[in-house]
C-alpha cells in the first residue's frame, strides 16, 4: 500500500496524488530546470541552436557534447540529463533513417518531435520506469525549405517556437529574448542574439570552451557545427556577450 505519505507516490509514474499531481513527472522537469542552458533561434535565414557546456577541471571540452546532429537538415540541443539525451538523440537518428527509407524524403522536424514525444510519454504512464530527464530543441530546415523549431518537455509534449530557452537559465534567457527577438534577424545577428541571451543567464565568461553552437540554413539545408576558430570570431566581435 501506498499509504497517504507523499514517499510513496513518488515512487511511481502510473498513480496520481491526492492532489492530481505525479512527482516523479515533476521531478523530471527539476532535472532539466537544473541543467545547462540550450537556445533555439529560427530565422528567415535558417536555425541557430547554442548550448552552454559545463566542463570540469582536467576535462577535455571537445568530449562534451550539447548539440548533436540527426540527420543532414536537423540537429538537437538538449538540458538534463545526457545519459538519457544519448539514448533519445539515437533513437531519433534511428528514426530519421527508417522514414527516408519508407517515404524517401527527409524527416520533418515535427514529425521527429511527435515520435520522441511519443517516446517519452511511454515513460510517464508505465510502472517500474522513471520519466526522461531531459528536454531538446529540434532545429530543422525540413524539405520545403521552411526553418522549424520544437522543444519537446520530459513528459512527452512539444511545442513550435520562434525562440526557445531550456534549462537553468530559461527566466533570464527567455526574458532577454521576448525583448530583443525579431523574425526579420539575419542567421548571424540571431547567433549573437543567442550569445547575449546565454550571456545575460549566466555570470560565467563566454568562450570556446563553454560554448557550442550550431546552425541549420535555409540555402544548404545542411546542419553545421560552428568550429573554435568560428565561435572565438563571433565572440570577438560581440561585444555585449564578451563583457
Amino acid at each position: 500500500m501506498f499509504g497517504m505519505s507523499r514517499k510513496g507516490y513518488d515512487r511511481s509514474t502510473s498513480i496520481f496524488s491526492p492532489e492530481g499531481r505525479i512527482f516523479a513527472a515533476e521531478y523530471a522537469k527539476k532535472a532539466v530546470e537544473q541543467g545547462a542552458t540550450s537556445i533555439g533561434i529560427r530565422c528567415e535565414e535558417g536555425v541557430v541552436l547554442l548550448a552552454e557546456k559545463k566542463v570540469m577541471p582536467l576535462q577535455e571540452p571537445d568530449s562534451v557534447e550539447k548539440i548533436s546532429k540527426i540527420d543532414e537538415h536537423i540537429g538537437v540541443a538538449t538540458s538534463g540529463f545526457m545519459a538519457d539525451a544519448r539514448a533519445l538523440i539515437q533513437e531519433a537518428r534511428v528514426k530519421a533513417q527508417s522514414y527516408w527509407l519508407t517515404y524517401e524524403e527527409s524527416i520533418p522536424a515535427e514529425a521527429l518531435a511527435d515520435h520522441i514525444c511519443d517516446l517519452k510519454a511511454q515513460f510517464t504512464q508505465g510502472g517500474g520506469a522513471r520519466p526522461y530527464g531531459v528536454a531538446m530543441i529540434i532545429g530543422s530546415v525540413d524539405d520545403n525549405g521552411s526553418p522549424k523549431l520544437f522543444v519537446t518537455d520530459p513528459v512527452g509534449t512539444y511545442w513550435g517556437f520562434f525562440a526557445a530557452v531550456i534549462g537553468r537559465g530559461n527566466a533570464e534567457a527567455g526574458e532577454y529574448l521576448k525583448e530583443h527577438y525579431d523574425e526579420e534577424l539575419n542567421i548571424t545577428e540571431s547567433t549573437n542574439l543567442a550569445l547575449n541571451a546565454l550571456k545575460a543567464a549566466t555570470q560565467s565568461d563566454l568562450t570556446v570552451d563553454n560554448v557550442e553552437i550550431a546552425h541549420v540554413g535555409v540555402s544548404t539545408s545542411m546542419f553545421k557545427k560552428l568550429s573554435n576558430d568560428e565561435i572565438a570570431k563571433l565572440l570577438e566581435q560581440n561585444s555585449e556577450a564578451a563583457k
